[in-house]
């Protein structure tokens, strides 16, 4: 039998060939994909008064307003696009960073 179960018999799973470092990094790596799944990037339309003052982050021309929400209460103004690239960015990050802390190997030169 092939695949998975043989490897896992063998005690050679995914999180057996990382080192510590790796596991942390992988662990983080997760919990930050999550927050960002749960606290989306949000952008509504308020409509105000002509005035130039308003809230940091509002566009004095559209009136679109971004920031941070719940996923719960304001999942009809995600911005899908943005979360996208976010994800990827921390994804590509979480990965980049296990690549570089793996353990190398020492060249043997034929000493």
């Amino acid at each position: 039998m092939g695949g998975w179960d043989t490897i896992n018999e063998r005690g050679y799973g995914l999180i057996c060939i990382m080192n510590r470092k790796q596991e942390i990094v992988l662990w983080a790596g997760l919990i930050v994909i999550q927050l960002m799944l749960i606290f989306p990037p949000i952008g509504r339309l308020e409509v105000t008064s002509d005035s130039v003052d308003g809230p940091l982050g509002r566009s004095t021309v559209t009136g679109f307003t971004h920031s941070y929400g719940l996923i719960t209460r304001d999942y009809k103004n995600i911005r899908f696009g943005l979360l996208a690239a976010q994800l990827v960015i921390a994804a590509a990050g979480t990965v980049v960073l296990i690549y570089t802390l793996r353990e190398k190997e020492p060249k043997d030169y034929g000493h």
